[in-house]
């Protein structure tokens, strides 16, 4: 279990967080086991992602006509508890980190009933120019719609 300081450390954590999107497990996200499996946790992240940038006004729509995309380039999944079929979940999902080219996003994944937090998580998003593949600076509209959602809770900058 945690450390003597988790109680209070969650709120302070959870209070970062202005994006939520809800989700009950379906039967094709869970393993032999019962459980959530590693892959499938990804496409959970995913779907938090797009919904999260849905909410911003970001969704670049037209998949390869759009002239840039975010695309992951580094995921990092930290498992606490299964999560089981049928289990109503809590993905929320923050920009931490909003550099030139790149950003960080942040998730906590909430079990809405038993309130145990299955998954903790972070990705690096670049965005890129679909015709080359290649990084090139964030649009500045997505640059201030990040910033009007997480406002001081985001760090601006390379890190």
């Amino acid at each position: 279990m945690g450390g003597p300081h988790e109680g209070a450390e969650r709120p302070v954590l959870d209070a970062l967080f202005r994006f939520s999107h809800g989700h009950r497990v379906r039967y094709d996200e869970v393993d032999a086991q019962g459980i959530v499996g590693n892959a499938s946790w990804l496409n959970l992240l995913q779907l938090g992602r797009i919904e999260y940038l849905r909410y911003l006004g970001l969704m670049l729509e037209g998949g390869t006509r759009s002239p840039v995309q975010a695309v992951v380039r580094r995921a990092v999944v930290d498992y606490l508890a299964p999560a089981r079929f049928d289990d109503a979940l809590s993905i929320r999902v923050r920009t931490a980190q909003l550099g030139h080219r790149s950003a960080r996003l942040e998730y906590i994944v909430d079990n809405v009933d038993t309130g145990l937090r299955p998954v903790t998580a972070e990705t690096v998003i670049v965005c890129v120019e679909m015709a080359t593949m290649r990084s090139l600076p964030w649009p500045e509209f997505w640059r201030q719609r990040v910033l009007e959602l997480e406002g001081e809770n985001v760090r601006v900058g390379q890190g």
